[in-house]
């Protein structure tokens, strides 16, 4: 409880004291985002997740926290899978020593794919907006066919649909 100091001669109101008990439901929405931040680096991503989630829905009426939970358990795979990704994905990074790419990597790739384009013949372009809606639409269809026979040599070399032949 915290209480400004009076003096003997003014009267004691209500307006000067404030209880603990008084707390506004953000003081302690911000309190409990606060020690859920901290607590992150010690349990991880996807139970400080979980336990935020129920801490904000105890309040719910069953009603609409049954068809929640189901949803929310059906997704917590989905975030322990993704945070593991990460976490791999950052080994991969720190150990290749990969870097982020620069404004000159951007020019670089830029100007390899104008040769590309010109290589194709097409002419006259100064940005990717340029390019008109029927070259798009050829270029995307040559992918197709492309990925598709890739897809079917790759079917046809294992000998199976899905997966190899034991």
């Amino acid at each position: 409880m915290s209480m400004r100091v009076l003096s003997k001669a003014s009267p004691v109101t209500r307006a000067y004291i404030r209880y603990a008990s008084t707390d506004s439901a953000s003081q302690k929405a911000g309190q409990a985002v606060s020690n859920a931040a901290n607590t992150v680096k010690s349990q991880g991503l996807t139970k400080v997740l979980c336990n935020l989630y129920k801490a904000t829905t105890s309040l719910l009426p069953a009603s609409i926290k049954t068809p929640l939970n189901k949803t929310v358990s059906s997704l917590e795979p989905l975030i322990y899978y993704s945070e593991v990704a990460f976490h791999i994905g950052k080994q991969v990074v720190v150990r290749q020593n990969f870097t982020l790419p620069k404004k000159a990597d951007f020019v670089a790739a830029e100007t390899q794919l104008f040769k590309v384009l010109e290589f194709v013949k097409i002419k006259n372009i100064k940005s990717l907006r340029d390019i008109p809606i029927d070259q798009w639409k050829r270029g995307a269809v040559k992918t197709f066919e492309l990925s598709s026979l890739f897809v079917i040599g790759e079917i046809v070399g294992r000998g199976h649909l899905i997966g190899y032949a034991h």
